[in-house]
């Protein structure tokens, strides 16, 4: 103790408010400069550990942008000792590397660049054979790490992870060394990574118009180009400029260590700084200021990119932290928010818009405030209303909260609204962990982020009025965005590089030593299906009761068990009823705003076999919430112009599906599995859409609540209690029809292996999937199904990810897993998928194929994935909110208690040969069927018939024609 308290006096505790500290959050700074945050959580299974460096994008060098996300994919790469087999022999040859890519890219001759670029493949090779890429995650997985992934921005990188308690001192060991002379190997394979991910982002209409939309709205500022960096950079890199960005950025005083979950401060204090401190003290550079550009006047740009007419409307904001942040987030929250009580939200209830809403965008340097929105398409004009129309409404809408056309109690149902929000937020440990790191990023005092409550509630509509006058004028910019084709990307031949071949499964002289750091032995903890109280509600219908011990705030789900598969028109009876009033008593709005006051806000949606109504609020209106969510059910109040909206939505969407990206995608995965049973060509015809009307989908929805439901609470109420009410105020009807759900639909089976290819004459990428059918699955297999799909394809330890990613740099992503049913008995299936350039897809299938046909044995990595598996085991565990529909799914699949009780004794005795049997039993030599979107110019048809029967599929074979 006397040892804890003099190393107390030696670091710089953080001034935390004695309510936060009473919350568990504690905070100190080390010698070296490095801020710590610890933040206690005992009813937490696992630590979420986050390392947060203030640098981003932003900070690039002008001409070499994208280099804060490149060091971000190469702080995976190792270091002087994570991933080195032979450091002296790897150095000169890592040496040589950095100053061939200076020397290349002063080069201006193409084909000497490209010998340049032939020069460095030879030195990678070479210096691939001294190290053991990947031991970064291989380390996180032998500790049971999960969620292991890393994150740019503009403003902040961040590396984080999950892991089990016992695993702390090894988790703040492996993530300080990482940081401590770190070697950016394997470059040359991670740029093409790392273009493989720029290329992605071009066949996403959504990335382009955020990119126009930035571009345009901060002029001048770093914010205004894409995080990704500028094509001509990625093109031309520098490996020094990447050495020299991380020596100037990543020091101590840039940087903040976040724990949160179940650890404590006086377990941390002596491990952060024995293995943190270690990092050198140093300053860092000077931050380049941009001056904010006057918005003047209204500004209007165009670009024919998106799927629907859409128009933004982008004004000068704030910047992180600015005085006025919180009074703007409360106007934006009037004009739109998540329970649909703002001023913009009602012209989409009452149908006048597709969809209206408002956004801050708000950075460390700058923000900007974004209002959007959609025009109404009249589906029997078959075309949109127009732009000028649209923002005549929009406008109109901010002139009334600029008038102080709001009063007290629309103000104070916001605030509500946003304080449950953040409340829920804080169940999270990641959320907690975002805003630590937004207070430090933004130089804000941290008890004035966390007591956002106490701030919040200060906010009186004289400021409402005050700073709405000031941010929404006439100055402003509108991105008006068209349907259209977005312009050709420039799609880049494959480069003519060999593939690196490291040493498969070597061991640096670190990651010998790290197995061997200390473990605080932990007795299992399980999940006890005792923690839900259950009870029968009529004949078939149950409430599923689970304690709330966090705060005040209640959630319900009414889950009945009928979906889509049976009802069709479910999916537009929801639709509806997310924008239904009372009738007879509130019209739309009216409502959302009586259940904002009670502090609660209600949402209906459906999937293929149940349909949900949700609800959240405060527990002391728990009855009242439940009073109207009832009435609105058995007294919807719909009318024409909402109809009409919702069938224009379809008949536009089905008009376009054909031409997206990402709808072709997923209507070939469809069709992969079912054929003409797929959800894309099954469906309601737009004929039958456009027939609907009020009165048939108000039945729909009526007889889908005919059927049995599952009652799911979550609050702090006395299970007595909350039984009485919700039996009384919940429209649960006696002598309930069964449930079918849920229903697994068959899928195709294939007797010889079959390729589907389907032209995207725009994409940059080809987007490639796999299916290979299953056996009945069985509970008592489970460790094999988890074992099997760590090794083949999840993470950066897997197989695919491996071959694929890192050794080929075929794909950003790549992945692959053994897909396990909803019911025992039914049938599990494999499915892969690689996204990679168009000019790749050959040789992407061949390699993938290979893996597939003649799976590689390396059987020193079953020792890592029982560490991962045993160690992960014991943190899986539902939190409260959940546990009652995670232990149903289980119960569902054949366990009668926590899987982890049984699975641990297979995962002690699980070896290589178990793996193996695996995936000669339920994946060898099964006939693969393969799907394939993308560019026929620029793919080999002739050279996919060695894989299998090509067939060339038409767009419309994928949908149904009407």
């Amino acid at each position: 103790m006397k040892k804890v308290v003099g190393l107390f006096c030696m670091l710089i505790l953080l001034c935390v408010t004695h309510t936060l500290s009473a919350q568990g959050l504690k905070g100190f700074k080390l010698k070296n400069g490095l801020t710590v945050y610890v933040w206690e959580d005992s009813t937490k299974p696992d630590i979420f550990g986050m390392v947060g460096v203030k640098v981003g994008a932003v900070n690039d060098p002008e001409d070499l942008t994208g280099l804060a996300h490149y060091l971000e994919h190469m702080m995976f790469k190792g270091t002087q000792t994570i991933g080195s087999m032979d450091w002296e022999k790897e150095k000169p040859l890592y040496e040589q590397i950095i100053a061939k890519y200076d020397e290349m890219a002063n080069e201006t001759d193409p084909a000497k660049k490209e010998a340049i670029s032939l020069e460095i493949n030879k030195l990678t090779i070479e210096s691939s054979q001294y190290t053991a890429l990947n031991e970064f995650a291989k380390l996180t997985d032998n500790m049971g790490g999960k969620m292991l992934n890393a994150m740019t921005g503009y403003d902040q990188t961040m590396y984080f992870s999950s892991f089990p308690p016992s695993q702390l001192y090894k988790w703040l060991d492996l993530n300080s060394e990482r940081f401590i002379n770190p070697v950016f190997r394997a470059f040359q394979p991670e740029l093409e990574t790392v273009y493989e991910e720029f290329n992605r982002s071009q066949d996403m209409r959504g990335s382009l118009q955020s990119d126009f939309m930035l571009k345009h709205i901060f002029p001048g500022h770093p914010y205004s180009r894409a995080v990704l960096g500028l094509q001509e950079h990625l093109k031309n890199p520098r490996l020094g400029g990447l050495v020299k960005f991380y020596n100037d950025w990543y020091v101590p005083e840039n940087m903040v260590l976040i724990l949160v979950g179940n650890v404590k401060m006086k377990d941390v204090v002596g491990l952060v700084n024995d293995r943190f401190g270690r990092l050198e003290a140093k300053k860092s550079p000077e931050r380049k200021e941009y001056p904010e550009v006057d918005i003047k006047g209204r500004t209007e740009y165009t670009a024919k990119i998106s799927d629907f007419p859409t128009l933004e409307l982008a004004y000068k904001g704030v910047a992180i932290g600015d005085a006025n942040e919180l009074a703007l987030e409360v106007c934006v929250n009037l004009l739109s928010n998540r329970n649909r009580t703002g001023l913009l939200d009602k012209l989409s209830l009452s149908g006048d818009v597709l969809e209206a809403g408002a956004e801050l965008i708000n950075f460390r340097e700058q923000g900007r405030i974004l209002i959007y929105g959609v025009p109404y398409y009249d589906v029997n004009q078959r075309r949109f209303d127009s732009m000028k129309t649209l923002e005549k409404m929009l406008l109109k809408e901010i002139e009334k909260m600029q008038n102080g056309e709001i009063d007290d109690e629309q103000l104070q149902s916001v605030k509500a609204t946003l304080m449950r929000d953040f409340d829920l937020s804080f169940e999270s440990s990641y959320s907690k962990a975002q805003q630590i790191l937004s207070a430090f990023i933004s130089n804000q005092d941290i008890n004035n982020v966390l007591n956002y409550k106490e701030l919040l509630n200060a906010i009186t509509i004289d400021q409402i009025k005050e700073v709405a006058n000031k941010y929404f004028g006439k100055d402003y910019i509108a991105l008006n965005f068209q349907p259209g084709k977005a312009p050709k990307a420039e799609k880049l031949a494959k480069p003519k590089f060999e593939p690196i071949n490291p040493p498969r499964d070597a061991v640096s002289q670190y990651a010998q030593n790290f197995r061997k750091l200390p473990v605080r032995k932990l007795p299992p903890v399980y999940a006890d299906f005792n923690d839900v109280q259950i009870k029968s509600v009529n004949e078939r219908s149950r409430l599923f009761y689970t304690q709330n011990k966090e705060n005040s705030i209640f959630t319900l789900t009414l889950k009945y068990g009928v979906g889509t598969h049976e009802m069709p028109k479910l999916q537009y009876a929801v639709n509806l009823m997310n924008n239904a009033g009372i009738m007879g008593a509130y019209e739309p709005q009216a409502l959302k705003r009586e259940m904002s006051a009670l502090g609660a806000v209600c949402n209906f949606h459906v999937d293929d076999n149940y349909l949900y109504i949700t609800m959240s609020g405060y527990e002391e209106n728990l009855e009242a919430s439940c009073n109207l969510l009832t009435r609105q059910i058995l007294m919807p109040q719909l009318d024409e112009k909402q109809l009409n909206n919702m069938i224009g939505s379809a008949y536009q969407m089905r008009a376009i599906e054909d031409k997206n990206s990402s709808s072709l995608e997923d209507a070939l995965q469809d069709y992969l599995l079912y054929q003409n049973q797929s959800e894309y060509i099954n469906r309601m015809s737009i004929d039958d859409i456009i027939a609907l009307n009020i009165s048939n989908l108000t039945g729909e929805f009526n007889r889908a609540t005919d059927y049995e439901a599952e009652i799911h609470y979550v609050g702090s109420m006395p299970f007595d209690n909350v039984y009485d009410i919700l039996s009384k105020n919940l429209p649960l009807k006696a002598q309930e029809k069964a449930t079918n759900s849920p229903i697994v639909q068959e899928r195709v089976s294939y007797n010889e292996n079959t390729i589907y290819f389907v032209s995207d004459n725009d994409a940059v990428q080809s987007k490639i999937m796999f299916y290979v059918e299953g056996n009945p699955y069985k509970p008592e297999d489970d460790v094999y199904y988890d074992a099997f799909t760590k090794y083949f394809g999840n993470g950066f330890g897997g197989l695919v990810m491996q071959e694929v990613r890192e050794y080929r740099s075929m794909a950003y992503t790549a992945d692959a897993a053994e897909v396990t049913p909803p019911l025992k008995d039914k049938n599990a299936y494999f499915y892969g998928y690689i996204g990679t350039q168009a000019d790749k897809t050959v040789q992407a299938i061949e390699l993938f194929m290979n893996l597939l046909t003649d799976m590689p044995q390396y059987p020193d990595r079953i020792a890592n994935i029982q560490d991962y598996l045993r160690e992960g085991i014991q943190t899986s565990k539902p939190g409260f909110r959940s546990k009652s529909q995670v232990y149903e799914a289980w119960k569902r699949l054949g366990f009668t208690q926590d899987p982890a009780v049984t699975q641990l004794p297979l995962i002690h005795s699980l070896s290589f040969e178990d793996v193996l049997k695996f995936y000669q039993q339920n994946v060898k030599g099964r006939p693969v069927a393969i799907g394939i979107v993308g560019d026929p110019k620029r793919v080999d048809l002739n050279a996919l018939s060695k894989y299998g029967k090509v067939i060339r599929l038409n767009k419309n074979k994928l949908f149904s024609s009407k």
